[in-house]
């Protein structure tokens, strides 16, 4: 039997811990399954398509994702019984702080989308798939996404501001029930992000019980190697600061840098 996870984020909700779970174990991984990462989709224009769908939401955006990711699927290997792992947030659509209109509403049609392309791929084999969604409790995650868009842009809203242009969007769980919905006939798993923090292997523990490795190489996981570091408010509130500045991009940049990397010091120094 082909075994198939697609872990379709979401956004700001531990996967770059979960992406760092499965690249810093992928030799045990690929043996059992083909390993696609968003190195792989976002260099191959993949996980363009998908949010590109999830702005304009036309027939035509949701066939050139399906027609784009058939020929990426075609170009792998996957031998004579290897499944495949892949994890992409991007596939769940465009990150909502940037689709304020829409959040993650397209997200039940690209899963189905994908779903539907990876049964042709498999096509004669035994397949079962599982569509695995990580959660957040709202408040974290919209000051997550919040930090992130002061980090990656000249943003001046503050939290409160922010948090209230997406109040409109449904909850993570509401998204998840949707894809469900859309997908009877396909498991649908979600755990909490704060759920995992304590696990020995974090954002990677759903991973590795999916793997269902044999004990002597389960016990050969790793944890995590990296993750997105969680800044203080103090510091939220000084990138804010220099955003809100009089300063030119080029300054405010270069300022914004430093202020950063002086912060991930600091965190570093501390675990």
């Amino acid at each position: 039997m082909r075994r198939v996870l697609l872990h379709l984020g979401l956004h700001k909700t531990g996967m770059t811990a979960a992406q760092s779970f499965l690249h810093e174990n992928r030799k045990l991984i690929w043996p059992r399954f083909a390993l696609v990462l968003p190195y792989k989709t976002r260099n191959s224009g993949l996980s363009e398509s998908a949010t590109r769908h999830s702005l304009y939401r036309l027939d035509s955006t949701l066939a050139g994702f399906g027609s784009h990711l058939h020929a990426f699927l075609d170009d792998l290997d996957f031998g004579a019984r290897r499944g495949l792992i892949l994890s992409e947030e991007n596939f769940a659509g465009l990150r909502p702080s940037r689709n304020k209109r829409e959040g993650y509403g397209a997200a039940p049609e690209l899963a189905e989308t994908l779903v539907s392309v990876v049964r042709r791929r498999f096509l004669g084999h035994e397949t079962d798939i599982t569509i695995y969604i990580s959660l957040r409790a709202r408040d974290q995650w919209l000051r997550s996404l919040w930090a992130h868009d002061l980090q990656k842009s000249r943003m001046v809203q503050d939290l409160d501001a922010f948090s209230s242009d997406l109040a409109h969007l449904p909850s993570l769980q509401e998204t998840a029930d949707a894809v469900r919905n859309r997908l009877p006939s396909v498991t649908v798993r979600t755990e909490w992000m704060e759920a995992l923090q304590n696990h020995r292997l974090g954002a990677g523990a759903p991973l590795a019980e999916f793997l269902n490795l044999p004990p002597d190489l389960s016990s050969q996981l790793v944890g995590p190697a990296h993750g997105t570091p969680t800044f203080s408010d103090d510091v939220l509130q000084e990138i804010l600061a220099l955003n809100r500045s009089s300063l030119d991009d080029a300054a405010m940049i270069t300022q914004k840098k430093a202020l950063i990397q002086s912060a991930q010091n600091e965190l570093a120094r501390q675990t």
